[in-house]
């Protein structure tokens, strides 16, 4: 994988690995990485937890296979999120390049036992988490990027809360169950939510626009913006606004980018428009900002 500590990956290839931003308690440990592979290699990876991956970067430089006995390994190049259940090993191999990407460790059964919820994965072909797409769970896993680059009230509970929501989307996924699509009267569902919550953070500019999110979700935009208002307390326009600068503070984190780089990919005319949005919001400037995940 891209961004592990060096006794989970066992490898003689070079590697500069440099953490961004970490959150870590006795049930989980989150790591936001910018990892630099020097030249091609391979190796094997193993954790004590369960792992969950997501790359942030546009490259795709990993492969990795589960073992199979009696059976040559096969490579399948990881997709933007990956599990790896506790012990599994794991063969990687990996091109020469940069990656970032944000990690999670964490034990579900724990987790899920503070919450009184009895655990158990269902049985299926493990080999087929190492190329994950859904929505819901790049949702959750970005929220918890946010919350690990800027801790908010009970930030601990909050980020077991959404691994354990992880958790269930992950069973659903593998079980075949798929998420439950009833809306509450005049309201929005989790799923829909967290849908709209991708698609304003991770649309590059300016903010996706009413009849974008509209199609996303499958509902009118005038429906759309009241049954938003319902749910949330918040207005649509609002919700952008406010995206932006979560997306702002996850760019923040790459110190290649200019701040007024970020301004523009967040669609801020000026970077003194960003500053003082970015300074209302959150009570630093962004250069604070960036000292402070740096510290």
């Amino acid at each position: 994988m891209t961004d592990l500590h060096s006794d989970l990956l066992q490898t003689s290839s070079p590697i500069a690995d440099k953490v961004e931003g970490r959150s870590y308690s006795p049930t989980f440990d989150i790591q936001m990485h910018a990892t630099n592979w020097l030249q091609p290699g391979q190796g094997e990876f193993r954790s004590s937890r369960h792992f969950i991956e997501m790359i942030c970067s546009e490259s795709r430089l990993v492969e990795a296979a589960l073992p199979s006995r009696g059976q040559r390994s096969r490579y399948v190049a990881l997709g933007d999120i990956a599990f790896i259940g506790k012990g599994e090993p794991l063969h990687c191999r990996w091109q020469r390049g940069s990656q970032r990407t944000i990690s999670c460790s964490f034990d579900i059964e724990d987790i899920a036992a503070r919450m009184a919820v009895a655990w158990q994965w269902p049985d299926f072909d493990w080999a087929s988490a190492l190329t994950i797409r859904n929505d819901y769970i790049a949702a959750m896993l970005r929220r918890i990027t946010a919350e690990t680059l800027t801790p908010g009230f009970a930030s601990e509970c909050q980020i077991e809360t959404l691994l354990l929501g992880i958790a269930f989307e992950l069973r659903r996924q593998f079980s075949g169950a798929q998420p439950c699509q009833e809306h509450p009267a005049g309201k929005l569902s989790h799923a829909q939510l967290g849908m709209l919550e991708a698609l304003a953070i991770d649309t590059p500019g300016g903010p996706p626009s009413i009849g974008e999110l509209s199609e996303a979700v499958g509902i009118g935009g005038r429906q759309l913006a009241a049954r938003f208002r319902a749910t949330t307390g918040q207005t649509l326009r609002r919700f952008l606004a406010e995206s932006r600068l979560e997306r702002a503070k996850l760019q923040l984190g790459n110190r290649q980018l200019l701040i007024k780089q970020v301004a523009f990919d967040c669609g801020f005319r000026s970077s003194a428009a960003f500053a003082a949005a970015f300074y209302r919001r959150t009570g630093m400037t962004p250069q604070t900002f960036r000292r402070s995940m740096a510290l």
